[in-house]
């Protein structure tokens, strides 16, 4: 990974003690790539309720699938071509089990292993995020305790990167501190103690957590000499609440380079340490000591020459799932997984999960928030592209779900921590364009059909729309969406290809019409530069039914030249309220 983005992300240190072919599929699953195929169910809310009343639905395309039939209690609901699918306006406090078969000219192919979701009301309300610009639209209340706990006490553990002046002369490197409190609250911390200072190195991926077996807390970073990238060590030491940073490993890991890296706890709290190796082209799984300080055994190596980064490891019902993205730069790129039910065993084939740019982000981690949430963290990184976004660096958080090997994770406009539940996911009013046709103005290469922009599935490997380069000049790119419904509309997605290295700005508007002929501009993107994943406000209070999209050039963003080759529509997904 860019050695000087690690070293950004994580001057924040968070603390674990909470829980290409264009046309073709790039990996098309099969059968033999599944061992069971499932559906993940996940309750979220729309804006203005307060019951989570509605149901997501995803599951994975099949090669040998061209239809997916939904069911929930066994009685048919609905059918698409694409992957995911809305449930709405279900009854509070019941539990509701969905299943979706798949369809090959249409005789039944498969049935996905069913999953249970249960409509509720939260007790409580949260704070709640914007996944637009990283804001919080909620006040935080500062009356909660931060930290972690240890006995009596609340302790925080920070490491900085700073000047310091060392025999008369300044010099910058890495401190250790450590606080403690009381309460965990504000104002109530002691003057930060030091633990350590390294000068003239490089510390990346610092993250602190509390071992239990130990009752002390272990830092862990890839560490690096000042002035290169060699060095590809792993540091891993321990620290007594109120006492000395003991080194446990200051080396490369039984004599392998290491790069990005990770740890994971668990069940039994047995410590693994996830690695980039092999000059980042593989990924290896360590089993540590009881002090979580010591590699002592190499359990497994995995995704060997993929090339991913940032890995990460949760647990859920007996199933591993490591996630990682990709080397990209500043720019998005696709989230991939595996799973596995024996860490030493043989992994599934990595599967591409959320959407085709991780939502304009790069992984970053996940995490279980709560009893039974999961959020995937994903960083945009606006701030240090070519043509900064507005609201520069920040996460966006997906939320993730787990059945039988499959996980999923979808885009929310608004996510609630809520202290009972966890977090809750808040979509911007009801998907008013999913599986509804699309006529296009041009034809599109190798016969694709326009209405693969609303089927849903927007992942690397999906369908998505290319101009056939047989179009006659004069004939405008564009597309009108009949939403078969009319609505007041409250945000637009719009999702296209990206080529790394070549990444692409689409040059659009978007218009809306109640009757097909009088068309009004919703949004004006002849100037934009941001790529892969927008999220387009609506303010009109308007009503519409039909929406037009018009493409007037791809631009590739980091040489200002027109990219055409790179064109592909993955997805258009309107939100809003039906009349």
């Amino acid at each position: 990974m860019n050695k000087i983005k690690i070293c950004f992300l994580f001057t924040f240190i968070w603390i674990y003690s909470l829980p290409i072919p264009a046309y073709s599929v790039i990996n098309p699953v099969t059968t033999k790539d599944i061992d069971v195929w499932a559906v993940t169910a996940t309750t979220f809310k729309l804006v203005g309720e307060k019951e989570v009343r509605n149901v997501k639905l995803n599951w994975m395309q099949r090669k040998d699938a061209d239809l997916y039939k939904i069911y929930r209690d066994g009685n048919l609901i609905g059918e698409t071509k694409g992957d995911t699918y809305d449930d709405y306006s279900l009854p509070i406090g019941n539990s509701f089990t969905y299943h979706i078969e798949a369809f090959n000219n249409e005789q039944k192919v498969a049935t996905a292993a069913s999953q249970k979701a249960t409509t509720f009301i939260p007790t409580h309300e949260g704070k709640v995020y914007d996944n637009l610009n990283g804001k919080y639209i909620t006040k935080i209340s500062s009356n909660k305790p931060q930290g972690i706990k240890i006995g009596d006490l609340y302790f925080s553990y920070k490491i900085d990167n700073i000047e310091k002046e060392v025999d008369g002369q300044k010099v910058k490197g890495w401190l250790v501190t450590e606080s403690f409190s009381k309460t965990g609250l504000d104002e109530s911390w002691s003057s930060p103690r030091e633990l350590a200072f390294y000068p003239n190195v490089k510390f990346e991926g610092n993250a602190f957590r509390y071992n239990p077996k130990t009752g002390k807390v272990v830092l862990s970073s890839h560490y690096e000499d000042q002035n290169g990238y060699t060095a590809a060590k792993i540091y891993l030491a321990q620290i007594t609440p109120k006492g000395k940073l003991e080194v446990g490993t200051m080396e490369r890991p039984l004599g392998h380079d290491s790069r990005d890296q990770s740890l994971f706890i668990d069940d039994d709290n047995t410590a693994y340490l996830l690695s980039a190796t092999n000059t980042n082209k593989d990924i290896n799984i360590y089993k540590l000591d009881d002090s979580w300080t010591k590699p002592v055994t190499l359990v497994n190596t995995i995704c060997k020459g993929l090339h991913r980064e940032t890995p990460a490891i949760i647990k859920k019902d007996g199933e591993y799932y490591f996630f990682s993205s990709k080397a990209s730069g500043w720019y998005p790129s696709q989230t991939m997984y595996t799973s596995t039910t024996d860490l030493a065993g043989e992994w599934m084939p990595v599967r591409e999960i959320g959407n085709n740019t991780t939502f304009d982000a790069q992984f970053n981690r996940i995490s279980k928030v709560g009893s039974n949430t999961y959020g995937v963290w994903s960083y945009h990184w606006g701030a240090q592209r070519k043509y900064k976004t507005p609201d520069g660096n920040f996460p966006r958080i997906s939320i993730a779900a787990f059945n039988k090997g499959y996980a999923s994770m979808d885009y929310y406009r608004f996510v609630e921590f809520n202290e009972q539940y966890g977090l809750i996911p808040i979509q911007n009013g009801k998907n008013l364009t999913l599986n509804t046709p699309v006529k296009s103005m041009v034809s599109g290469v190798k016969g694709i059909k326009a209405d693969c922009i609303t089927d849903g599935a927007d992942l690397d490997s999906s369908s998505y729309f290319q101009k056939s380069s047989n179009t006659p000049t004069g004939i405008p790119y564009m597309f009108i969406i009949d939403m078969q419904k009319e609505a007041k509309i409250s945000e637009i997605n719009l999702a296209t290809r990206l080529v790394n290295g070549s990444e692409a700005a689409y040059k659009y508007t978007i218009e809306g019409s109640l009757d097909g002929k009088n068309y009004k501009k919703l949004i004006d993107g002849r100037q934009n530069w941001q790529v892969g994943f927008l999220i387009l406000n609506i303010e009109d209070p308007a009503i519409y039914r039909y929406l037009r999209l018009r493409i007037y050039g791809i631009v590739n963003v980091h040489k200002g030249n027109s990219a055409t080759w790179a064109d592909g529509i993955y997805e258009f997904s309107a939100f809003g309220t039906p009349q």
